[in-house]
């Protein structure tokens, strides 16, 4: 069900005058062909079929007619659809509806639907085309764009998406003009909740994807990496879903979050032509980079990262320099895929959407269109000007030397981090002292969070721990990677940090223990694993033998605060339901 728009009536009417035949179904990348007439003539003997919609299960289903049409004795009626109780077509169809034990030849949930359309193949042969459906003879097909969850080749409720097309034939001889088809499309688009996918003239929508080619780790050919997820799913799919995008492709570190600021032609000429190694990208995707280096940010209904979370570090860096800063979060949607060797945020928000692990998954939302509010964080520093956003985490201390340390190992994966833990944490372990405050929730009331300076005393209301610490981890988010379920209690919008803790107390054999459970959570039941829910925290290193690591990226040395920004960016996601 939608969350936001109103359900369109299931057109009755028009669904009893309208006859389909199945042409191909798609199912997990191969085709069912489906008898029927390839000439162009309609056979006497084809089934037909008439969809129903089953608002006890949701279901939009394909139940076989067997009347015989005769298109003599069938009437055209008015916009008013004057008569319509009385046609013999509509009684069969109410009847049939009323049936529990009707037999349905296939079906579909509008909740798997991404797109749908209606497709004509004019006969070019015929000068009085466009006077009627009876002119197209079979030709015009209604495409239905599914992805639902499979297991085994069977459609269930838990499992990865896969593709399953449907493509049904229209009876001409059923169908006097479109309005009857439209009126069927509409209602499934409805259904689906895709209605806000298809612009109109008057306001147009489109999406900016800003791709990084070079991400996972191997290059612009790899076959996990975000230009060949673009050419093989993201494009498709968005085609499919009737959303218009232009892509931008980086070229060097920074691009993405100059990109964010660009506000007119000649500035984004300037930053085009200062991309690197333009030789390792295709002359394909070159020829994308159009309105995507010109048009301001502001323009586009939503903004698509494809890569690691370094990429979405990037645009949020980039609007945080912004003036306007405020209003685009509140007027751009986000969505990421992740492409990287970590991929916390697309891990996390397909976690809290019910949904496997993978690039389709995230796809398969940002197509559908429904958004949920993601807490992001607002970071200050002591020996820098500089203040940052952040969507992901906040590490110092071991974690912080595994994810910065390790990129001399970073050609064997996201494995890079876990060989590191155990060189630092078990073989070879370094101690981290720190003070650490922090706000409880609560705390602030329902006001916004005035975060001290740091020259002047906390207040009263805040917590201070001094002592030697292994781990310090902050997190906006359920897993910081996609194989590390950090936090199972973080919610998408639950208006906290969560800060796992690890003190230098932690014998090397229990610390062991805790990483082999980082993977599955239970790491938060171990005795040496302490959680501190917060709403604002500060540390204050008092030994300089970390480093500052911010969402996977080094930032300025030093003490360092930060407050939560409650449902601050509105993220493509399932239907996560508020969870504060």
């Amino acid at each position: 069900m939608c969350q936001t728009e109103p359900q369109m009536q299931w057109p009755t009417a028009a669904t009893s005058r309208i006859r389909v035949s199945c042409i191909d179904h798609e199912v997990v990348g191969q085709h069912r062909k489906c008898q029927r007439c390839t000439s162009g003539d309609v056979d006497s003997e084809e089934q037909y079929y008439r969809l129903f919609y089953n608002e006890h299960i949701g279901t939009i289903e394909l139940v076989p007619t067997e009347e015989d049409f005769d298109m003599d004795s069938r009437q055209v009626y008015d916009d008013a659809n004057t008569g319509i109780e009385n046609e013999p077509t509509y009684q069969s169809y109410i009847a049939t509806m009323k049936d529990a034990n009707r037999t349905v030849a296939d079906s579909f949930h509008p909740d798997n639907v991404i797109g749908v359309n209606l497709s004509l193949e004019y006969n070019m042969q015929n000068p009085n085309t466009f006077h009627g459906m009876q002119r197209y003879s079979s030709n015009a097909t209604i495409n239905i764009y599914a992805y639902p969850k499979m297991s085994k080749g069977k459609i269930c409720t838990k499992g990865r998406r896969s593709a399953c097309h449907k493509k049904y034939a229209i009876d001409s001889r059923g169908c006097e003009d479109f309005r009857d088809a439209r009126l069927l499309i509409d209602a499934i688009r409805s259904l689906a909740c895709l209605q806000s996918n298809f612009h109109n003239s008057n306001n147009p929508s489109r999406y900016l994807v800003i791709l990084n080619p070079f991400s996972g780790g191997g290059g612009v050919p790899s076959k996990t990496g975000a230009k060949h997820i673009y050419e093989t799913r993201l494009n498709p799919m968005l085609e499919q879903a009737g959303i218009e995008h232009d892509v931008l492709v980086t070229g060097r570190g920074g691009h993405a979050r100059d990109r964010m600021s660009v506000r007119n032609r000649s500035e984004s000429q300037d930053a085009a032509t200062e991309t690197s190694e333009p030789e390792q990208l295709d002359s394909k995707l070159s020829e994308m980079i159009t309105d995507s280096e010109v048009k301001d940010i502001s323009e586009y209904k939503a903004i698509i990262a494809m890569g690691g979370d370094g990429i979405l570090f990037e645009i949020m860096q980039g609007i945080h320099a912004r003036a306007d800063e405020k209003e685009i979060l509140e007027m751009v949607k986000f969505g990421i895929i992740g492409c990287g060797t970590s991929n916390g945020l697309a891990k996390s928000i397909l976690h809290w959407s019910d949904e496997d692990y993978g690039p389709l998954e995230s796809i398969f939302h940002i197509c559908k269109g429904n958004t949920a509010p993601l807490d992001i964080a607002s970071y200050q520093l002591a020996n820098s000007s500089k203040s940052y956003t952040s969507f992901l985490t906040y590490t110092w201390g071991l974690i912080a030397d595994c994810d910065l340390d390790s990129e001399c190992l970073r050609w064997i994966g996201s494995l890079r981090q876990d060989v590191w833990a155990v060189y630092r944490g078990i073989l070879f372990p370094k101690v981290y002292r720190a003070r650490f405050s922090y706000l409880p929730p609560g705390s602030a009331g329902k006001g916004t969070i005035t975060m001290p300076e740091f020259d002047k005393p906390l207040p009263e209301d805040w917590v201070t721990i001094e002592d030697d610490f292994k781990v310090f981890w902050v997190s906006n988010v359920s897993h910081p990677a996609y194989n590390m379920h950090l936090c199972p209690m973080s919610k998408m919008n639950d208006g906290l940090f969560h800060i796992v803790i690890v003190r230098a107390s932690c014998s090397r054999l229990r610390f062991l223990e805790l990483v082999l459970k980082l993977e599955s959570g239970d790491h938060i039941n171990c005795k040496d694993t302490e959680v501190v829910d917060c709403i604002a925290y500060r540390l204050e290193p008092l030994s300089d033998n970390s480093h500052n690591d911010l969402d996977g990226e080094l930032i300025e040395p030093g003490p360092i605060q930060a407050c939560v920004v409650p449902s601050g960016a509105q993220f493509f996601a399932g239907k996560v339901a508020n969870q504060r």
